[in-house]
């Protein structure tokens, strides 16, 4: 049995890449993955099991932290109760990707780790590494394939220098730099796994050194686990929101008065007796239809967050 681990930080893009892969390139396999989000309250593992793939979440906290038993017991239930061919990981967005991979290491009777991904976003990269360094930096230093999403958005200066912040970290990863609209999952999916032969077998490691900024990123304390950094709210919610109207709430969590919103998410009711999904990273709103869900649920993770006001936003009294 292969186990793919599939980081990244808040937003970066996990559950769409992932969602690329199973369409494009592991249709044929029996695919499990264990889910685990950041906080009470599950988002992204309704919508992977849009695409029919047996999905085992975790919602108390990060695998990488205080949850690690419940992390081994699920990959236990997953390989007793449905014997997969492939086990996809997808950790929270402020795990620690060198913890995940030493649990794993306890499990070597039950499956190979296949794949060592970080997915990381363009467009926040020095931003992340500046306040959250030891986070960002341990899911680099870990990753044997960097992904990059949102190149689209960027020029290829900006993608330079995200490359060689990278690749001072670890150089010797491989780096998808391509749009994945560009790419097919069974592309991405040879880099992966190491089985390519064209041009995107390795990207030369650019030997000129960092800016300073990077070295003062990390954090120093090497203790640090999700919790004592980060912090998360979140509910159910039965209120129905428009679309226009959700994306003006979205971009109010850039504006500083609800605390350092790094991610927010949700499935919610729409106006039109419709089922939407949002994501926010900074700078950065989607908003799509998806289908009807069970009850709407919202998480937002941050530092300093004022909940109070986050209550009231996201309710029909504000």
């Amino acid at each position: 049995m292969k186990i793919d681990i599939i980081s990244g930080f808040l937003g970066a893009g996990k559950t769409t890449l992932i969602k690329k892969l199973i369409k494009e390139a592991l249709f044929n396999e029996k695919v499990a993955i264990i889910e685990n989000e950041y906080g009470e309250i599950g988002i992204d593992g309704d919508i992977l099991r849009e695409e029919s793939i047996q999905v085992k979440e975790i919602t108390s906290g990060c695998i990488c932290c205080s949850i690690s038993g419940s992390f081994e017991s699920a990959i236990e239930e997953i390989v007793d109760k449905y014997n997969p061919m492939r086990i996809i990981i997808e950790p929270s967005g402020v795990a620690k990707l060198s913890q995940i991979i030493a649990t794993l290491k306890k499990h070597r009777d039950r499956g190979k780790i296949n794949s060592i991904i970080t997915v990381i976003d363009v467009k926040q990269f020095e931003v992340y590494m500046t306040n959250f360094g030891e986070f960002y930096i341990d899911q680099i230093r870990n990753a044997k394939t960097v992904v990059l999403s949102r190149t689209q958005d960027v020029d290829n200066k900006h993608i330079l220098q995200v490359l060689k912040g990278i690749k001072k970290v670890n150089p010797g990863c491989s780096v998808i730099i391509t749009p994945w609209d560009k790419l097919s999952g069974e592309n991405i999916l040879e880099v992966l796994e190491d089985r390519r032969e064209s041009s995107l077998k390795e990207i030369q490691f650019i030997k000129k050194p960092l800016n300073n900024a990077y070295a003062r990123a990390q954090i120093r304390s090497e203790g640090l686990v999700a919790k004592d950094v980060f912090e998360t709210w979140g509910q159910e919610t039965p209120e129905i929101f428009d679309k226009e109207n959700l994306k003006g709430i979205l971009k109010k969590l850039g504006l500083g008065e609800y605390g350092y919103v790094l991610r927010a998410k949700g499935i919610v009711r729409s106006s039109e007796n419709k089922w939407i999904a949002f994501d926010y990273v900074p700078g950065e709103v989607e908003v799509r239809n998806i289908s009807p869900d069970y009850n709407g649920r919202i998480c937002v993770i941050g530092k300093d967050l004022r909940v109070d006001k986050l209550q009231k936003l996201f309710s029909s009294e504000e």
